[in-house]
């Protein structure tokens, strides 16, 4: 249940996001401090949106790694006081 709670609300989110991107495509101009690039403003937040998403997938990878540790010290108490 939670799963498809998650995929309903991500596509929400991922459906809002793309109507954003889709609606801002003038051009912009991004100031690097030496240099300045001028680029649709879509592509900017596409790539944005791209970083986020990576960032987001790394935050949860490694709160799953620490999840799977946690158990397994747990298992290995149990073990322990079982014997």
């Amino acid at each position: 249940m939670e799963k498809e709670k998650n995929l309903i609300i991500g596509s929400i989110i991922t459906l809002i996001a793309v109507i954003f991107v889709v609606l801002n495509t003038s051009p912009v101009a991004i100031n690097f401090g030496f240099f300045k690039v001028k680029l649709p403003l879509i592509v900017i937040l596409v790539v944005m949106v791209i970083i986020g998403m990576i960032i987001a997938w790394f935050f949860g990878r490694d709160k799953k790694e620490k999840d799977k540790q946690h158990f397994g010290l747990i298992l290995n108490k149990n073990k322990k006081n079982q014997e």
